[in-house]
Order: structure tokens, then C-alpha cells, then sequence
């Protein structure tokens, strides 16, 4: 009979912690921006002065999470995974709404 090969899985390290909370707000930019891009293509450019709010809340969602998951390395005995998807979504996402206000801006 084959021996199974010994898993080793470290009891002290979970999820929990601000890894979650930057995922989550970065999350909420990506739906934020989904959210105003349909509006606004729905309305074809004529949306109401409350979706710029809307995006301007996204930008600030975006810019916490990263913000959060760059904090959420210094947690010891934690996994890292949800902070390294929080921060670079986060990341991503104030480099698409900055580039969104440009456009918003020049035009």
C-alpha cells in the first residue's frame, strides 16, 4: 500500500483581518463603476449630477481598499491572499478612475 504524503497546514494563519475589508471596498469600486458606466451609457452621457457623486464615492472606495490591503501585510500569522487581491484591484481601480476624471476633465 502507497504511503499518502504528509500535508502540513498552519493552524495559527486565517483570512480574516483587513485582507477582507480592502477586497471588499475594492469590490464595491468595481460595482460602483460598472454601475455608473451602464447609467451613463443608458443615458447616453446625459446622466444627473448624483452619478458623478457616485463616482467620486467609487474613487474613494478604490483608493481605501488599496490603502487597507497595503496596511493589512504588516498582520502577522495571517494569510496573505485576500491582501494581495485587495491591493492590486484597489490599485487598479483609482488608476481607471483617475483616467476616468481626465477624460472627464479634457472633454
Amino acid at each position: 500500500m502507497a504511503k499518502k504524503p504528509k500535508t502540513y497546514r498552519f493552524e495559527d494563519r486565517n483570512r480574516y483581518g483587513r485582507g477582507i475589508i480592502s477586497t471588499v471596498a475594492s469590490a464595491v469600486s468595481v460595482v460602483l463603476f460598472l454601475s455608473t458606466a451602464f447609467i451613463c451609457m443608458v443615458m447616453a452621457g446625459n446622466a444627473p449630477q448624483w452619478i458623478g457623486a457616485l463616482g467620486f464615492s467609487g474613487f474613494v472606495m478604490g483608493f481605501y481598499g488599496m490603502v487597507a490591503g497595503l496596511e493589512s501585510f504588516r498582520e502577522r500569522n495571517q494569510s496573505y491572499a485576500l491582501s494581495k487581491t485587495g491591493t492590486l484591484m484597489g490599485g487598479f481601480m483609482v488608476a481607471v478612475w483617475f483616467i476616468v476624471f481626465c477624460v472627464g476633465l479634457a472633454g
